[in-house]
């Protein structure tokens, strides 16, 4: 979506401002140029009219002065006609002190008289003497005609020299210093139409100057100024935006490359940090992940101890109160089955009876043993710690066991890979955790397979914890039986074959020693159980509640 024209926008930036005072700055020196050249120039050509008609006065008094003394009134006239009709030249005429014209090359004033207050008369005639010798440049006057251009009138004094007041026809006295005053004056028309003419094509070229240097001042502007600020002000608002990779790639020494600079240097460097940042966040996101893996297994691990403390006391009640009737029934099976292998004669009746009270002693066995079971789990008797070495205590497991791996045709494979197995532990516990395993591990391979023992130093610190596992290739548990599998009375095998506290009573022997225990298991491929217990499990209890301390 394009946003709308603002004029505003484009008059508050930088650039245009600085265009604005370079474009008034450069209007107003060539202003200033034009005015003051064309003045000069009208000076000049007043001055150069001026002293043309200085030249052109003393011109007719050194023509005239020859005929004057000899009276040759005609050939004055005539002289004066011919000079008065020179291109440039308005009129020419000669005035007597008084102001009465006696000479002029417009015969019309003729015997008029000029006024002795004009500003070239004004001089001589301001006070009651004429005064004399006047500056050259006060005998001029420059005045405007009906026919709308300006005249410029020079006066030259016509002095009284020796040789006119010593001719005979001359009546003039030797104390007069003027005679009469020569007026030349000299149109202005051609010069003030230069002077126009020269000011329309100084003002053209300087439009066209103006244009031109403006031009080139907004290329520079654009070029220097804009584009460097457009492109700062797009990586601010890209920076801003959370885009951190945003640079300025402006190649420049000067201030605006420096501005640059320190823009990269300061994108990297908040780059520098929200990568730091995430980074912590992701690490506390994992650690709170942790936690709350751990917190869950805690709790996990809390709800069975609280299920097995109470299904323990369940048990050891009804363990105690089957295992009398149980012994009876038992004893009395055996004593009947010898009475009437003895009282009754061979035959098949007696067979039946016999094999009838050989699987009332059987099942009663079988219950036996699941009494016993219940016992063990229910005690939940606390371990009885010494100095133990753990690949002793897998070999004995494995010879107790080596007749049901045996029988299955399961091979054997033991990796015990420490520098130092002692570890503080109750060896009877550890040994039944080991052989509820192995034996597990047999009855999910019915068709052999491969046993695997393994222990290796735990990863939490230098000999401080101890792995062992124990995996087959069996059949493995289904991924929603996985979570249930240390429940007491929980089984995935066959009813005849358990009630489903084995695993209950090995994940107690581990909690006993302030241990984990994991299970990985994949349907078809087998299973692996993984104990990970302290070297010393009264120190770590101690470094728990330290860590808890401090924390």
């Amino acid at each position: 979506m394009t946003r709308p024209f603002r004029l505003s926008a484009v008059t508050s930036t930088l650039s245009f401002r600085l265009f604005i005072v370079l474009f008034l700055s450069i209007l107003l020196l060539f202003t200033a140029y034009l005015v003051v050249s064309t003045r000069y120039l009208q000076r000049a050509l007043e001055r150069q009219v001026e002293a043309d008609a200085g030249r052109h006065g003393d011109i007719i008094i050194q023509g005239l002065f020859t005929s004057m003394l000899r009276a040759e009134r005609e050939h004055t006239y005539s002289e004066i006609a011919m000079v008065g009709a020179e291109p440039g030249i308005e009129v020419v005429r000669i005035y007597n002190k008084d102001g009465d014209i006696r000479i002029s090359s417009d015969e019309s004033e003729i015997g008029s008289s000029v006024n002795m207050q004009a500003e070239a008369c004004y001089g001589c005639h301001a006070s009651a003497s004429p005064q004399e010798p006047l500056p050259t440049g006060e005998y001029s006057r420059t005045y405007e005609v009906s026919a709308g251009y300006r005249v410029l009138g020079l006066i030259t004094p016509i002095r009284n020299a020796e040789s006119c007041w010593n001719a005979a026809c001359h009546v003039h006295p030797a104390d007069q210093s003027v005679l009469g005053v020569l007026d030349v004056q000299m149109s202005m028309e051609l010069a003030d139409a230069g002077v126009a003419a020269s000011r329309r094509q100084a003002l053209i070229l300087a439009v066209i100057m103006i244009l031109v240097f403006m031009a080139l001042t907004a290329g520079i502007v654009y070029r220097g100024v804009y584009l460097p600020t457009r492109r700062l002000h797009e990586g601010t608002r890209a920076l801003a935006s959370g885009n951190l990779d945003a640079r300025m790639e402006i190649d420049r020494s000067d201030e605006l490359g420096k501005l640059a600079a320190s823009f990269n240097d300061m994108a990297s460097s908040l780059q520098a940090a929200d990568t730091e940042l995430r980074r912590w966040s992701q690490t506390l996101e994992d650690r709170i992940e942790e936690k709350r893996v751990e917190l869950e297994r805690i709790h996990q691990n809390m709800m069975l101890v609280e299920k097995a403390a109470s299904l323990g006391r369940m048990a050891a009640t009804v363990a105690h109160e089957l295992n009398n009737p149980l012994s009876g029934i038992l004893t009395y099976a055996r004593l009947v089955g010898k009475k009437i292998d003895r009282l009754l004669p061979s035959g098949g009746e007696k067979k039946g009876i016999l094999d009838n009270l050989e699987l009332i002693g059987a099942e009663s066995m079988r219950c036996g043993n699941i009494v016993r079971d219940l016992l063990t789990y229910a005690r939940q008797s606390s371990a009885e710690m010494k100095r133990a070495h753990l690949n002793d205590l897998i070999e004995r497991a494995l010879k107790l066991v080596a007749h049901h791996i045996e029988l299955g045709g399961i091979e054997t494979r033991v990796e015990l890979a420490l520098e130092s197995d002692e570890i503080i532990c109750d060896p009877d516990q550890i040994m039944q955790a080991l052989i509820a395993l192995m034996i597990n591990a047999v009855e999910a391979m019915p068709d052999g397979g491969h046993l695997r023992v393994k222990v290796w130093e735990a990863p939490d610190g230098p000999l401080s914890r101890i792995a062992f596992s124990v995996s087959d290739t069996g059949v493995g548990i289904p991924d929603e039986a996985l979570d249930r599998i240390f429940d007491p009375f929980f089984s995935t095998k066959d009813e005849t074959k358990g009630v489903g506290l084995g695993l209950a009573v090995v994940y107690g022997i581990v909690q006993r020693h302030e241990g984990t225990i994991s299970v990985e298991s994949e349907v078809g491929k087998g299973t692996a159980f993984t104990i990970e217990v302290p070297r010393d499990p009264e120190r770590a209890v101690k470094d728990v509640r330290r860590r808890v301390t401090q924390t």
